[in-house]
């Protein structure tokens, strides 16, 4: 199996659906390739980080009954869909969709807070950036090249600096989109790892923070009129330092 093959059934790889004899060929193909055995790990951290951020919830006994109702009709109207089949997930989907709107706006889908869905969602582009090797789109160490690829693409401007001389090379920068708006992110190196700093507006009641959920780290804090999310697998205490020069080198 080439890599052409592999690519398409990494996702049915991580879910069991692929045939013993598919399953095999495919790992031993994983085992050695050095471009898809790196992105099986990266979506398997991904989904983790998703299953993280997902916590189980015991439907409501209507939403149950509704269910069970569905699948009563599904027999009875003689369909043998498996359990795996649209039919009834899709409207078991559609059910949970109204039981979450009808909530309420204080929580999101997955009954997290806004703060913790950003959260989410910068541990999500990180983990995405590293998986499609999407890391820049302007790529240069250089924030005077850095900084003006910004200009016209998105109404912040990204505090872009070099860090080279603390042990945190700029490496450039791309858009991203966290909560459904254009978002810069700069890129640093810190030795073998990655980090992200995704800037956007400050909103009010922000508080600096350090999460870290499956080997990544997140640390959040405001400087003026920018919140700062730092995320890399590199240890709290390396973004913690990151957040210290970083501040050094860009006061106000």
């Amino acid at each position: 199996m080439n890599c052409e093959e592999a690519r398409p059934r990494l996702g049915a790889f991580l879910d069991g659906e692929l045939v013993e004899a598919e399953r095999a060929a495919l790992r031993d193909h994983l085992a050695g390739c050095a471009d898809c055995g790196p992105e099986i790990t990266a979506l398997e951290r991904l989904r983790e980080g998703i299953q993280e951020f997902a916590p189980a919830y015991r439907a409501p006994a209507a939403l149950r009954s509704q269910i069970r109702l569905a699948l009563r009709r599904e027999q009875e109207a003689g369909r043998s869909r498996a359990w795996g089949g649209p039919g009834w997930l899709a409207y078991a989907a559609s059910l949970l969709i109204a039981v979450a709107v009808g909530a309420g706006g204080t929580y999101s889908l997955l009954g997290e807070r806004q703060e913790s869905a950003i959260a989410s969602e910068v541990i999500d582009s990180h983990l995405r950036s590293l998986l499609a090797a999407h890391l820049t789109d302007v790529a240069s160490s250089d924030r005077h090249t850095v900084k003006p690829w910004f200009a016209g693409r998105t109404d912040l401007s990204p505090p872009a600096v070099d860090l080279a001389a603390e042990g945190f090379p700029l490496a450039g920068g791309r858009l991203d989109l966290i909560a459904k708006q254009p978002i810069p992110a700069l890129v640093y190196n810190r030795r073998q790892h990655i980090i992200n700093l995704f800037v956007m507006p400050v909103r009010p009641g922000e508080v600096d923070q350090t999460l870290s959920r499956h080997g990544i780290s997140v640390r959040h804090w405001t400087q003026g009129d920018l919140g700062l999310w730092a995320v890399s697998d590199a240890s709290p205490a390396e973004l913690a330092e990151f957040e210290r020069v970083f501040r050094a080198a860009t006061p106000g």
